[in-house]
């Protein structure tokens, strides 16, 4: 068993060993932090994944570095070796999970057929949370499959289950779009929606997804970046996140709409960003834009979800 702790403003993960699950023994420090990478080191999960070791915690205290490590707190992995008797062998440096502005406190477990499957807690804590005000407060991820990719990096796809909630297809009939925006969905409640963009011949600075008044999910191709954007003065959540891209790969993307949650799937799973929104009950559509230039895309629709 791991345990998530801290000696002074050291974040650490411990191990204990039992032989009965009743009786435990501490067996001392499986890893710990280094300069700048937390004071504590909360909800520790330890697997196997193919041929490698995968730690996963949540570190508080992490400074924030350009693009990475935006939030009050962090949820992310360190790859290595571990042999049982032995101390984790690190390879390569922390890595966050998901870069979205609410994603905590990951923990995973294994299918019978064998895939790890990871949930989270999309909910920054200590940061505003509006639905206190209903008697509640924060929810789960959709249950996402880890993956290792070539280059030993996690990936995380909604798991295949997933695909049972879907109910009816709406293709939508948009090919090119030039200096302008399209509303497809009056009323989106809950819909998973499908977008491949041909970023080849893209050539609008800004092109993406608006939900409502209060978020954007578009590509800035000047910083060559996925952009994660809410807007919700009223409740004090504002701000973006984004991920790095490729210049001219084509981009997928699997989106997830709920009553108050935004999952974005990048092309299956290279990047994930997960975010709480707080749209108006009138103002709830979706709608399709591209500005100085044009998009073009090559599949764009959504599933309704039951």
């Amino acid at each position: 068993m791991i345990v998530g702790a801290r000696l002074g403003d050291v974040g650490q993960v411990r191990l204990y060993r039992s032989a009965d699950l009743r009786q435990w023994q501490d067996a001392g420090v499986l890893d710990e932090a280094e300069k700048e990478m937390g004071y504590m080191w909360e909800c520790p999960d330890f697997f196997a994944l193919n041929d490698r070791r995968v730690l996963m915690f949540s570190p508080q205290g992490m400074a924030a570095q350009g693009y990475q490590n935006r939030n009050l707190f962090q949820s992310g992995y360190l790859l290595g070796d571990w042999q049982p008797g032995g101390t984790f062998v690190r390879e390569g440096e922390f890595v966050e999970m998901d870069s979205g502005h609410d994603f905590y406190a990951p923990q995973s477990f294994l299918t019978p057929d064998g895939r790890r499957i990871v949930i989270g807690w999309l909910d920054m804590w200590e940061s505003p949370l509006p639905e206190q005000q209903d008697g509640w407060a924060g929810m789960l991820s959709l249950p996402r499959e880890l993956s290792l990719s070539a280059d030993s990096r996690l990936q995380m796809r909604p798991a295949k289950e997933v695909e049972s909630l879907r109910g009816a297809w709406f293709p939508w009939p948009v090919s090119t779009l030039k200096n302008q925006q399209t509303m497809l969905v009056e009323k989106c409640e809950a819909m998973e929606v499908i977008l491949r963009w041909d970023s080849a011949n893209c050539s609008a600075e800004q092109y993406g997804l608006s939900f409502g008044d209060g978020l954007r999910v578009y590509v800035d191709a000047q910083m060559q970046r996925l952009v994660l954007e809410r807007h919700y003065p009223q409740h004090g959540l504002c701000g973006a996140r984004s991920v790095p891209l490729t210049a001219g790969a084509p981009l997928s993307l699997r989106i997830f709409f709920d009553s108050s949650s935004v999952e974005v799937f990048v092309n299956e799973g290279e990047a994930c960003l997960s975010s709480r929104i707080y749209p108006d009950a009138d103002r709830r559509e979706l709608t399709l834009f591209a500005w100085s230039g044009s998009a073009s895309l090559s599949e764009a629709g959504a599933w309704q979800l039951e």
